[in-house]
């Protein structure tokens, strides 16, 4: 009986050392091939988030026209307007929301919620008319919501 039980023991094998290494390494490529998508995924998912509360601070803006007969003026990155209640704080990324209300020329001002991406940096131009009135539009990791274009008598700059 205990010859019977060695020789059974003797006949079972597990994986070699090479057969552990080639799954190893089959596994590493496969997670250095996912690793970007996953990564890209994960960006697209937070710029969707940074849309959604651009949106929303959009009908703010919009709302307090209603309210207040005209747009709040313009901020510093990162400063909530005055008389807006929901902006948020924290925005995705490490980024920084940016309110602009400025005279454009040729007799129009111009109203755009700009988020200044991962690296924090404005990409875009001021005292322009960057993304045309409710449009989204990207420059390098920025993003621009055009919110309004409209007739007003100041000249080109800030309006504060």
């Amino acid at each position: 009986m205990r010859l019977q039980n060695r020789q059974q023991i003797q006949n079972q094998s597990g994986f070699t050392l090479i057969e552990l290494l080639v799954v190893i390494v089959i596994l590493g490529v496969l997670a250095a091939l996912a690793y970007p998508a996953y990564s890209s995924m994960v960006r697209r998912a937070r710029y969707a988030e940074v849309k959604q509360q651009m949106g929303v601070m959009a009908r703010e803006v919009q709302a307090y026209l209603l309210e207040n007969g005209k747009y709040p003026p313009d901020t510093n990155a990162g400063a909530r307007p005055n008389g807006i209640v929901n902006w948020p704080e924290t925005p995705p990324m490490n980024g920084e929301y940016d309110y602009d209300h400025w005279g454009v020329g040729g007799g129009k001002c111009y109203v755009q919620i700009g988020f200044n991406g991962e690296d924090g940096q404005r990409n875009y131009q001021v005292h322009q008319v960057n993304a045309e009135p409710q449009s989204f539009l990207a420059f390098e990791d920025d993003l621009v919501l055009g919110v309004d274009l409209y007739d007003c008598p100041i000249a080109q700059g800030s309006i504060r």
